[in-house]
């Protein structure tokens, strides 16, 4: 009986516990639509997949008459789409004699592997819809105006104040050679190692940590090409193009057309800088290629969702991230660490409640709204073995919501 005191509450508050304290990239992400599965009528279930409703957008218009807008509902999908888990198990006999430091051994190891595993999760997740980049596919990023134009960028298409940045070890490593004692001062030096954390308020970014676990994103590659848009004023989310070589396009793959420059989502003034553009899906083949990719080429003034200022020329040069060029250009493929600041707002993170009245089974859930976490843990007797099976379950999700709040910082 030496372990009775190893209650399923117990264990499932302290692994959240550790889990709270190893995320990194999911700690940026807005936490609020995961309410929408525990704030429901009882009884009530919404499904797997829930729908976000996006601000509303308003165009200014001059004059006395009354012109009256369209009222555009927009949402995005919040999907709670894998089951992450950790199990164990031992022996009764092993429970009298052996089974000791539950918290150290057990509890932590735990908890931290499930943290990793939501970071590597939700990065996979919501890298490829981020457009905006700085950078370029296996250049270490050195310096620091790249940063500040990256942030530049943010602020000229209306990103709300509070900018948080996850980048990789390596690009941590050049960001405090070259600015540690600039600004960090000398005593806070071993506390800012300790913690993972480069600088507060640094570039233009509020708050900066590192995490081993950002994705990797392998470009796609193409032989000699001069890619083009091959027709005038084309609109949407899909472009046909020609001019290229032999190729396989990869989705996250990001790309200028010239002559095509973003718009400020809330002024609609020209930000004179190119809309950069991210395939949403892999593409191969040769010589003539049809894209798609968001955000969608609008470029109509009368429309509020405007994004871009004007539509694609007919033989536009398109200039792809990682390309020699864009004339008789090659892409190869190269591997590349996506570091990402980014508003809350640009991502969400949900973790629904996992039920814990189970037939046979003893289980616990730790569901804090203020912390934002829900771990359930179950342990149940197997008397044909003499096992203790036990497990540690989150249901999760991540998805993008309004991804111009973010940008990919390649390296």
């Amino acid at each position: 009986m030496a372990n009775t005191f190893i209650t399923p509450n117990w264990v499932s508050t302290d692994v959240a516990m550790f889990w709270q304290n190893n995320i990194k990239l999911v700690a940026m992400f807005d936490r609020t639509w995961e309410g929408m599965w525990r704030d429901k009528p009882d009884g009530a279930q919404i499904g797997y997949t829930a729908q976000v409703r996006l601000p509303q957008r308003f165009r200014v218009k001059r004059g006395q008459a009354l012109q009256q807008q369209s009222i555009l509902n927009q949402t995005v999908p919040v999907t709670l789409t894998d089951q992450l888990q950790v199990a164990m198990g031992w022996s009764s006999a092993d429970d009298a004699v052996a089974v000791e430091e539950v918290q150290e051994r057990y509890d932590m190891p735990a908890g931290q592997a499930l943290a990793n595993e939501c970071d590597v999760f939700a990065g996979a997740q919501v890298y490829k819809s981020v457009y905006y980049s700085i950078g370029a596919p296996g250049v270490p990023l050195t310096s620091n105006q790249t940063w500040t134009d990256g942030v530049a960028r943010l602020r000229n298409v209306g990103t709300p104040s509070d900018l948080y940045a996850i980048v990789d070890p390596l690009t941590q490593s050049n960001l405090q050679a070259t600015n540690l004692a600039v600004f960090n001062p000398a005593a806070k030096i071993s506390k800012i190692f300790n913690e993972g954390f480069f600088g507060f308020g640094a570039l233009g970014v509020d708050e900066w940590a590192w995490d081993p676990n950002l994705p990797t994103h392998t470009t796609g590659t193409f032989t000699a090409s001069t890619p083009l848009i091959n027709g005038a004023n084309q609109s949407g989310t899909s472009l046909t193009t020609d001019g290229w070589g032999t190729y396989a396009l990869k989705e996250g793959d990001v790309f200028t057309i010239d002559g095509v420059y973003t718009v400020n989502p809330v002024s609609y003034a020209n930000t004179n800088q190119l809309q950069q553009f991210t395939l949403s899906a892999d593409v191969s083949g040769s010589s003539t290629a049809t894209l798609t990719f968001t955000p969608s080429l609008i470029a109509s003034t009368d429309s509020q969702l405007q994004s871009v200022n004007s539509l694609p020329a007919d033989n536009a040069a398109i200039n792809v991230l990682g390309a020699t060029g864009a004339v008789a250009g090659t892409l190869t493929t190269t591997l590349s660490r996506q570091s990402i600041v980014c508003n809350p707002k640009a991502f969400a993170w949900v973790m629904a409640d996992l039920p814990v009245k189970l037939a046979g089974a003893v289980a616990g859930r730790v569901s804090d709204p203020q912390a934002k976490v829900s771990i359930r843990y179950v342990d149940q007797y197997n008397i044909q073995t003499d096992q203790l099976p036990r497990r540690m379950d989150a249901l999760v999700g991540a998805a993008p919501i309004e991804p111009y709040f973010a940008l990919r910082a390649w390296s």
